[in-house]
């Protein structure tokens, strides 16, 4: 089990899908669904590592690594609406839920993600993890996504923390390079554990 020292940490962020619930196979269905519909090469990997991405983001990069054209609004449109069948069957990722539930009330806590507040709002809420955080941040609150470290930032913001005190939870290489870029550490979610450590390289000294 990988040993963490929270005292160096004054915040605590955590990404939703595939961080805190288990969504991402209802999210790779819809993108399968998606990706069929119009026809398109089906790289459920590809899709999968760009986790806490907002949808239209996805869909510019696939497009642009694949080199292929479709309708855009069109498959961000199905990929939404195959979702929406799914939401439910989301589920809660314990290891990071039972780090929330530890600080909860003792440190600010938020949540920083790339879905929509929608989206976010109704997982949360079923779940019963609203009340548990104190900031939470969606797509919708930023203009850059992430690896851009904006959401990051902005959490941070909103809990009056410095970035460097602050500890982020992802579980994918565009999140842990989102909050490098935040200059924050980040603790990687791998397979529902917490699974590596990895130190903002700012922070490191030769």
């Amino acid at each position: 089990m990988l040993e963490l020292d929270y005292s160096r940490y004054q915040a605590l962020i955590f990404d939703m899908d595939g961080t805190l619930v288990d969504s991402m196979p209802s999210h790779l269905k819809a993108w399968q669904a998606a990706l069929e519909e119009q026809g398109l090469p089906v790289d459920i990997d590809f899709v999968g590592k760009r986790g806490g991405m907002p949808t239209p983001k996805i869909a510019d990069e696939y497009a642009s690594h694949f080199g292929v054209s479709f309708d855009k609004d069109q498959l961000v449109k199905t990929k939404k609406a195959t979702f929406d069948t799914l939401w439910q069957e989301v589920a809660r990722i314990p290891a990071s839920v039972a780090v929330a539930e530890q600080f909860q009330g003792k440190l600010p806590i938020a949540v920083g993600t790339g879905a929509e507040r929608s989206n976010m709002q109704r997982i949360l809420d079923n779940l019963s993890l609203t009340e548990m955080f104190t900031t939470l941040v969606s797509a919708d609150e930023v203009k850059a996504h992430k690896p851009e470290p904006d959401t990051f930032l902005y959490a941070a913001k909103q809990m009056n923390t410095a970035p460097e005190q602050c500890l982020v939870f992802e579980d994918t290489p565009f999140g842990l390079q989102a909050a490098h870029n935040a200059g924050m550490d980040c603790v990687l979610v791998l397979d529902g554990q917490l699974a590596e450590f990895h130190a903002c390289p700012e922070h490191q000294t030769a």
